[in-house]
Formats: C-alpha cells, sequence, structure tokens
C-alpha cells in the first residue's frame, strides 16, 4: 500500500493562495448557533409588562364617541389602544400608533399604517383634527 503513495508521501504540504481568516471573522461564523433556541424570545416575553384593560370613564367613553365621529380616511391621528396577549388572557399591553388613516369602519375597525385597531379597544385619539372639541366654549 505504500507504494501506491510513495509519490505523494513526503511532499511538502499545499499552501493556500488566499489569505487566512481573521479570528474574529472565523468567530463570527459560529455565532447563529444558539444552545437554547427559543431562551432569547422567552426572556423578552418575560420581560414584556402586561395589564388588565383599563375601564374607560363615561366622561371620556363620550369625548372619544364624538372624536369617532370626525374620522375619516386621509386624516392624520395618533391612536392609543389596547392589545391583548395571547398567551396571557384577560392580560395585555397598550400601544400608540401614529400615522394617517387608511381605512375606517365605524362600528368595527381603524387601520393605521401597518396597524390594525378594534374600535373597543381604542382608549384615546389625539390629533389636530379634535380641536375643535377640545377648546371650552
Amino acid at each position: 500500500m505504500t507504494a501506491a503513495y510513495q509519490k505523494i508521501l513526503y511532499l511538502s504540504r499545499p499552501v493556500s493562495k488566499r489569505y487566512p481568516m481573521a479570528v474574529e471573522r472565523r468567530a463570527k461564523q459560529f455565532a447563529p448557533f444558539a444552545a437554547l433556541k427559543g431562551f432569547e424570545e422567552t426572556v423578552r416575553e418575560k420581560e414584556a409588562i402586561y395589564e388588565p384593560k383599563r375601564i374607560l370613564p363615561e366622561e371620556k367613553q363620550n369625548e372619544l364617541d364624538m372624536k369617532l365621529k370626525i374620522l375619516r380616511p386621509g386624516i392624520k391621528v395618533r391612536a392609543e389602544y389596547y392589545q391583548e396577549s395571547r398567551k396571557y388572557p384577560g392580560m395585555g399591553q397598550y400601544h400608540t400608533a401614529d400615522g394617517v388613516i387608511e381605512s375606517y369602519a365605524p362600528m368595527t375597525c381603524l387601520w393605521i399604517g401597518d396597524s390594525e385597531i378594534k374600535i373597543r379597544d381604542l382608549y384615546d385619539l389625539s390629533g389636530d383634527c379634535f380641536e375643535i372639541l377640545e377648546t371650552p366654549c
């Protein structure tokens, strides 16, 4: 068997024409490996603060109803709304959406950019178009 490999047995080791990879870059190729899959997401979920939905006082509910009557597609608003957690029923988070109203279905939904907001989950609406309502008579 040695006779078959006699020609190449004592040749010098081939040297690559490429430059060797830097140690920092070599370490990066293993970075996507995670020993605990899903651990990062679980930690982030636990850091999120969930709260129950706030009950709107009668006065604020009436104000919100008046603001909803003014809404039209194309108006720029800021909406604060409640989004219930899928994982923890009865608990959720309050979010804010800024932008132009894309579409509006008076009894069901309001679309601002990518956000679909259910009317029943609205907590507050603000914007320049509501200045008429906020000025005292």
